[in-house]
């Protein structure tokens, strides 16, 4: 990266970067300098961010389940982002929903309609503008095991799903688990089948959802390792790789999650009353370093007997993290060791999506394609021939 811009920090701060109006002007920025990087994570600078901005929300859609139905509620520290975005976010979808992926950038959700049984009906749609699409079917005779959806332009609107899912046949194989991986791509507006990702025996996803960094989707498996899928061309392709060593070798290495992190891939380890943050520094040659270790003491003080309950899932910024308990989610401040917000909750917290939006509307549908009138032409068609039937026979 180049050196920022030779201002004095509260200039370029308090009255360049805060008052940037899009999240395609802010991803700009955070490629100028490490700096400028590093301080649009801050939460400092998210709060003048979204104080000054109408154009721009973050926070977190979280997904509860109740008697096999699931409902999404959206929380961030921005009060102005609750307000506009109230409960329930899906409502103005023509069926009640489960959200199966969300991208962190772009504000596009992924979702499947809870009242179609025997036959899926998928949407994807954008929250903060109330716009919906009806999307194909993948091969829904196979179980999904965990979709992702990802942006890969804003303008023009290009997008991604990546569904992986159980094939039905038997593993030609032995000792390997192959897994069945489809792509939608809105360009095309179909689900192409790639060849299967292939897994260690007994490996399995440890969480449905994944992270998105640098170009790719990943996500922790059982073993430890971390499946990578590369999706911003158009030869999709996938790879494994280890995680920590450190990291994967301890007892503890079940609690492990991986996280968005400025930007990066990263990894929080937890080990009694301590979290380490283990963040990658280089993706091609896969290095990762430890970036700071974090004490939870503080958190126990703040909670009490529900302290064993309640562990961190994500980061809103870089030094204040979404932590999951039982019935509720509340924003920590490491720093300080600090309750910023807690938010109760009816049921259980199923799933937390990072969701990141502007309020531009946008083409859900892709590209205009000479097939979406195919019916129009037809008829026209058709039409021209019964006059020219009627012309010869003189009628």
């Amino acid at each position: 990266m180049a050196s920022p811009p030779s201002l004095p920090s509260e200039i370029w701060f308090d009255h360049i970067l805060t008052r940037i109006e899009s999240l395609d002007s802010l991803g700009m920025c955070r490629v100028v300098s490490k700096d400028w990087n590093h301080i649009t994570y801050e939460s400092r600078f998210w709060k003048l961010f979204c104080m000054r901005s109408d154009t721009v929300h973050s926070g977190f859609l979280i997904q509860t389940s109740h008697n096999g139905k699931h409902s999404s509620t959206f929380v961030s520290v921005d009060n102005k982002a609750n307000k506009t975005l109230n409960l329930p976010i899906l409502n103005f979808l023509p069926a009640p929903v489960k959200v199966e992926a969300v991208s962190s950038q772009g504000g596009l959700v992924f979702c499947l309609n809870q009242n179609h049984r025997r036959v899926p009906e998928y949407f994807v749609c954008k929250p903060t503008t109330l716009q919906w699409e009806t999307l194909p079917n993948p091969k829904t005779r196979y179980t999904t095991l965990s979709n992702a959806i990802v942006v890969l332009s804003s303008k023009p609107l290009r997008y991604k799903i990546i569904r992986f899912s159980k094939p039905v046949k038997c593993n030609p194989q032995p000792y390997k688990n192959l897994i069945t991986c489809e792509v939608f791509d809105s360009n095309t507006r179909e689900w192409k089948q790639l060849k299967h990702v292939s897994l260690p025996d007994s490996v399995f996803f440890n969480l449905r959802h994944c992270v998105t960094s640098c170009g790719a989707c990943y996500w922790l498996l059982t073993n430890n390792q971390v499946l990578a899928f590369y999706y911003e061309d158009d030869k999709e392709s996938w790879e494994l790789f280890d995680s920590p060593e450190s990291v994967s070798d301890s007892d503890w290495s079940k609690y492990n999650k991986l996280v968005e992190y400025q930007g990066r891939l990263a990894l929080m380890y937890f080990e009694g009353e301590l979290m380490e943050l283990w963040v990658m520094e280089d993706h091609e040659k896969k290095v990762w370093r430890r970036h700071k270790v974090i004490s939870l003491k503080g958190l126990k003080e703040l909670e009490g007997h529900d302290y064993a309950y309640i562990f961190p899932v994500a980061h809103y910024s870089s030094d204040i993290a979404l932590m999951k308990g039982l019935k509720q989610v509340s924003f920590y401040k490491f720093q300080g060791s600090s309750s910023y917000k807690v938010v109760k909750l009816e049921h259980k917290p199923n799933e937390i999506f990072k969701l990141q939006s502007d309020f531009e509307k946008v083409n859900l549908r892709g590209p205009w394609r000479w097939r979406d009138f195919s019916f129009i032409f037809f008829v026209f068609g058709f039409s021209l021939f019964c006059y020219f039937v009627r012309f010869v026979l003189g009628l």
